[in-house]
């Protein structure tokens, strides 16, 4: 007894070191600055204050967004902002990544039946809590948004699956949620009407039937089609079904610097597909529908029926997404469908496995899960920190922007954090040529977008929170461009102990400047201090035509 009080706490260990670790990036290198859509959430605010009946502020919570109805972003927007007085980006994160919490517990839930030791459940935590999501991570409106979906309808599925009373008025619940949290929220209900079906449960199928019908009624009641994506000329199908594999093995995706990157996705992905697939056709004739001597436990719908989903997903997205490119289709705002799908898979494998008389397997099932983290770690904090960068800069160019005609509002919607000190802010608004010259070298070449720098020999800082900055000012105003650090291979971390290689690159794309001539610089930044160099070099900057961002909110 003992002895499995000991393994049991070395287990629970194992499953709360990978929950702290990811939660601990969260905390150090989350920033409270809007990207793009989340300045969506500072008009919803306005629009709610300045609706003159509950009637119109109710309507504002559903109001559409590109292709969604993000009500359950709005409402914790709304929650956050009388609490803490403005909009805080971060609480936007945490409260969505918790959503990654709730979807740990359903999969604990499913796991439970199994009457397996809690070891085998440690790799569960490793594949879901990693930096393959960082892009969801630290984006207030998408941590939300993304993270939120696939609990509400994971959740749905699991409560539909079980037979309880309870548990399916919690589903409807959990369908209005799923509905207006996300556009792929209604792709669950015929999910759902088949998994009770399935369960000859006709009466429910015919109840939900009718209220998911409503839901989406209400949900397209005044839709309007958003901008179309790029056009998908000369895609053929057989690039659209490379893609989709390309969609299901992301998660395997760890070699983004190599020619292969895709094409190993591609075979992981096939082989997800066929496991999934020949698992779910076995479990749909297993059912009591058309076996009358067998009947799927509420595990069984629960796999099906995230089957079901997940390939449902990849399918939508991979044909609205292709025309972007296939390397689109790895984005990190995408890879949790490939995560949850892998989990689901292994989910599947336990229960066929005699493990409890294999206790052995115990070793390689947590070692090969633990390496697995670690590598995604390894390979995708520079983004964690070149997106930190991102967001930095866009504050920065904000505060660098000539003074506008002050807001007299009485809402405060954000309130920025410290970025730089009042002399870093000076030196960028002095001429750049009055810096002193950089003496090492950069490579500057033309590109259709603009210009990409490039420097292979500058020494990081070793300060946590650094960054390079281009800077380009004209005589009307001065921005500043973040540059890409990359890290050493994992081989040569372990060697040297190195984790930033020298040099930078940078991308001045023209969409981003107003017209005219630009002289360059650079500035090292570490924490609120920084140092600008002048390059001695310019860029023209001509526009043929302003660029113009089509939204509907």
């Amino acid at each position: 007894m003992k002895n499995n009080n000991l393994k049991n706490i070395l287990w629970g260990f194992l499953i709360f070191l990978p929950i702290a670790t990811y939660f601990y990036f969260l905390s150090e290198y989350a920033i409270n600055i809007p990207k793009w859509d989340d300045h969506a959430l500072k008009a919803f605010i306005l629009d709610f204050f300045n609706a003159d009946n509950i009637i119109v502020k109710i309507q504002t919570l559903f109001k559409q967004h590109n292709e969604h109805r993000i009500a359950f972003d709005r409402f914790f927007t709304l929650a956050v902002f009388w609490i803490h007085g403005s909009i805080e980006y971060r609480w936007l994160m945490w409260i969505g990544n918790f959503s990654l919490i709730g979807v740990l517990l359903i999969f604990y839930k499913i796991f439970q039946k199994q009457k397996l030791s809690l070891a085998f459940f440690v790799p569960i935590p490793l594949i879901l809590f990693q930096l393959q999501l960082w892009e969801n991570t630290f984006w207030g409106m998408a941590a939300l948004q993304n993270f939120g979906i696939v609990f509400f309808i994971l959740g749905l599925i699991y409560f539909i699956s079980s037979d309880k009373k309870n548990y399916f008025y919690l589903a409807l619940f959990f369908a209005f949620c799923a509905t207006y949290t996300s556009g792929n929220g209604i792709t669950a209900f015929p999910i759902c009407i088949v998994l009770l079906v399935l369960q000859r449960r006709f009466r429910d199928a015919i109840i939900f039937g009718v209220i998911s019908a409503t839901l989406s009624f209400l949900y397209f009641y005044h839709y309007q089609m958003p901008p179309s994506n790029p056009p998908m000329v000369g895609i053929g199908i057989g690039k659209i079904i490379l893609g989709f594999f390309s969609f299901l093995g992301s998660v395997f995706d760890l070699i983004p610097s190599s020619s292969g990157r895709i094409k190993l996705t591609i075979i992981f992905g096939i082989v997800i597909f066929i496991a999934s697939a020949i698992i779910a056709i076995y479990l749909i004739f297993s059912s009591s529908l058309l076996n009358k001597r067998s009947k799927l436990n509420q595990s069984q719908l629960f796999i099906l029926g995230s089957f079901m989903f997940l390939i449902g997903t990849g399918i939508v997205v991979t044909y609205t997404r292709i025309s972007f490119g296939e390397i689109g289709l790895l984005t990190s705002r995408y890879k949790i469908y490939s995560i949850l799908l892998l989990i689901t898979l292994y989910l599947v494998v336990i229960s066929k496995l005699d493990l409890n008389n294999l206790k052995w397997a115990a070793f390689p099932i947590i070692l090969i899960p633990i390496c697995f983290n670690c590598v995604a770690n390894y390979i995708n904090f520079k983004e964690v920190d070149n997106f930190r960068n991102q967001l930095i800069s866009f504050g920065i160019n904000w505060e660098l922007e000539p003074k506008q005609v002050i807001n007299t509002s009485i809402i405060k919607l954000h309130e920025a954090p410290k970025l730089i000190n009042e002399n870093s802010v000076a030196a960028l608004e002095n001429p750049v040529l009055t810096a002193p010259v950089w003496g090492e070298k950069i490579v500057k070449t033309v590109n259709a977008n603009g210009y990409f720098i490039q420097n292979t020999t500058l020494k990081l800082p070793k300060s946590k929170d650094i960054g390079i900055f281009m800077v380009a000012q004209s005589s009307k105003r001065t921005y500043i461009i973040p540059s890409q650090l990359m890290n050493y291979p994992l081989k040569t971390f372990v060697k040297t102990g190195n984790y930033w290689q020298n040099g930078f690159v940078a991308e001045l794309n023209n969409n981003e400047f107003e017209n005219g001539n630009y002289q360059l610089g650079i500035w090292i930044r570490e924490g609120l201090n920084g140092k600008i160099y002048s390059l001695e070099d310019s860029i023209i900057v001509q526009n043929i035509k302003p660029r113009n961002v089509k939204t509907n909110w």
